[in-house]
């Protein structure tokens, strides 16, 4: 018979010292960081390098009245899986009406390298928040033509 000892919250109702079934239980904890989920998210689709290239430019502008934050992945492709390209994806907050750039050298051993596909992803809550991709022929923002992917090219997915 589990022995019983006398109620310390004063009503007198005796209770057992046997464990119970949430001293048994695994604490579960909350993540380290939450998890942000957006309602939109975009792709520029694949696209390849140019031989002459030798910087990938991302930009967003928002367009929005109100700061926005918003996620940029680029994903390395080749056969099989996509993988992100370092330094992985980029949560940043934008002012109302600012716009922002992320440039990547190309060649061995740079984030970008000839042969493969890239992707550029893009999320977000806002519609006013719109990507564009273009290569540079140097690092001195001089573009290639006919590389831009513009916002309206981008594919919701």
């Amino acid at each position: 018979m589990a022995r019983t000892r006398k109620s310390t919250t004063g009503t007198g109702i005796a209770r057992s010292s046997a464990p119970s079934l949430a001293d048994r239980l695994p604490t579960v904890r909350a993540p380290a960081r939450p998890i942000t989920c957006y309602r939109r998210v975009l792709s520029s689709g694949l696209f390849g390098l140019p031989a002459n290239a030798q910087s990938v430019d991302w930009m967003v502008i928002n367009d929005s009245p109100i700061a926005q934050t918003f996620r940029v992945t680029v994903f390395k492709v080749g056969v099989g899986a996509k993988t992100p390209v370092a330094p992985g994806p980029l949560t940043l907050t934008l002012a109302a009406k600012e716009a922002t750039h992320n440039a990547n050298s190309v060649g061995p051993g740079k984030p970008f390298v000839p042969g493969f596909y890239y992707e550029v992803v893009l999320e977000a809550d806002d519609y006013a928040v719109l990507p564009s991709v273009h290569v540079w022929q140097d690092h001195a923002n001089t573009v290639i033509p006919g590389t831009l992917i513009s916002p309206g090219t981008f594919v919701g997915i």
